[in-house]
C-alpha cells in the first residue's frame, strides 16, 4: 500500500534521518558589533555575517574546515561532526581598550577575530 505521495507505507512510518548541521552566529554579547565577518565551510559559498545574524548549513558527517575573516584577521578551524550532531561556531569581532577608543573617536579600529565552538544538544528524530 502506498501513501498519497506514492511512497510505500512501510517507509512513511519510519523516522526521518536526523540532520547534521553547522551554525555560524554573530550574536555574542562580547562582539563589538562592527565590521562584517566572511565565513565558509569547505568549498561552500562565502557568507557575510553582520552583528546579530546567524546562518545554518547542513553538512555531511566527517571532517570539515571553517574559514573566516574580518578583512584584517584570517582564521581556520578544522572540525569533525558526527551523524545527527549540531555545532555552533560563534564568530566574534573583539577589540581591546585601544581599539574601542579608536572606534569611538574615528569609527574604525583593528578588531581581532575569535571563533568559539559551542556544541548544541543533539536533535531528536520525529
Amino acid at each position: 500500500m502506498n501513501t498519497e505521495d506514492g511512497m510505500p507505507a512501510s517507509q512513511a512510518a519510519s523516522p526521518r534521518p536526523v540532520g547534521t548541521r553547522v551554525t555560524l552566529s554573530r550574536t555574542d554579547a562580547t562582539d563589538v558589533g562592527q565590521r562584517e565577518i566572511f565565513a565558509r565551510i569547505d568549498d561552500a559559498p562565502t557568507r557575510r555575517l553582520l552583528f546579530g545574524e546567524s546562518y545554518s548549513e547542513d553538512v555531511a558527517p566527517g571532517s570539515h574546515e571553517l574559514r573566516a575573516n574580518n578583512t584584517l584577521f584570517w582564521k581556520r578551524v578544522t572540525f569533525t561532526i558526527e551523524p545527527g550532531e549540531s555545532i555552533e561556531f560563534a564568530l566574534i569581532n573583539r577589540g581591546g581598550a585601544f581599539a574601542i577608543g579608536l572606534l569611538a573617536l574615528l569609527g574604525v579600529a583593528p578588531l581581532s577575530l575569535t571563533i568559539e565552538r559551542r556544541a548544541q544538544p543533539a536533535a531528536k528524530a520525529e
